[in-house]
């Protein structure tokens, strides 16, 4: 198994995912990708965008940057790639608990992100999943062999 990482990645934000991947005889490699951060070799029809925290979500989503975010689902779905998000957000397990965040900064709100986190679902079919940043890896690999992303049960944590 092969994983390709965006090059635009930060490094020091993917030690631990990159950590994960050498201990468990994970190939890996930086490359440009088109959409999301991450992709295994050979399915480019699913690729996962990885969010840090919620309130970069709620940044991608409810501020004037969400023209930029947007394209990217769309582009997503009309290239034909099931787009997954994953949110590293300790605490978070589902849509409720994002209901409930409240930001130390900014103005965003955990009712609307959530209401966003929505319908982005329904609207364009992409799921989003939380957990929490040590187990990042570990999810990534999953979600994208297909063994975590069944239809009935979408927006879920680990």
């Amino acid at each position: 198994m092969k994983c390709y990482i965006d090059s635009r990645e930060k490094p020091q934000a993917i030690e631990g995912i990159i950590a994960y991947f050498d201990r468990h005889g994970i190939e890996w490699e930086k490359k440009k990708l088109e959409t999301g951060d991450y992709m295994l070799e050979g399915r480019p029809d699913v690729v996962i965008d990885r969010k840090m925290s919620l309130l970069e979500m709620a940044h991608n989503m409810l501020t004037a940057d969400k023209a930029r975010f947007y394209r990217e689902v769309r582009r997503a779905r009309e290239s034909g790639i099931r787009l997954i998000i994953l949110c590293e957000h300790g605490g978070i397990k589902d849509l409720n608990d994002v209901s409930k965040w409240k930001p130390k900064f900014g103005r965003a709100s955990g009712k609307r992100l959530a209401d966003a986190i929505f319908r982005l679902e329904v609207s364009y079919n992409v799921p989003t999943f939380f957990c929490d940043p040590r187990s990042t890896g570990r999810r990534i690999v999953e979600l994208l062999s297909g063994e975590d992303h069944g239809d009935e049960d979408i927006l879920r944590s680990e």
